[in-house]
């Protein structure tokens, strides 16, 4: 339960609600660089729990498949192409 308290980001109070417009607002704040990352995992302490786990879980789908089509999303800034496939098997083995 801590974990859920301390770590309600607003990416997980888009994903409470299943609202992929309040999550997309949610990520204009996020560096490219870590865009996704702030949808594969969340630190809270020693805990880690996956967002897009969580929706799924939690059976926000519409968020879930919103976070999905958004990492697989290439962005480029001037000196990098982001591409999220890896970072998806990274912290999402399973």
């Amino acid at each position: 339960v801590r974990t859920i308290m301390d770590g309600f980001t607003a990416v997980m109070q888009a994903i409470h609600f299943d609202d992929s417009k309040r999550l997309r607002r949610a990520l204009l704040d996020a560096p490219r660089v870590e865009r996704n990352v702030w949808q594969l995992a969340v630190q809270v302490g020693s805990q880690s729990i996956s967002p897009l786990f969580w929706s799924l879980r939690s059976g926000a789908h519409d968020t879930a498949k919103f976070m999905i089509q958004d990492v697989l999303t290439i962005r480029a800034d001037r000196d990098h192409y982001y591409y999220g496939a890896d970072e998806l098997f990274k912290y999402q083995p399973n």
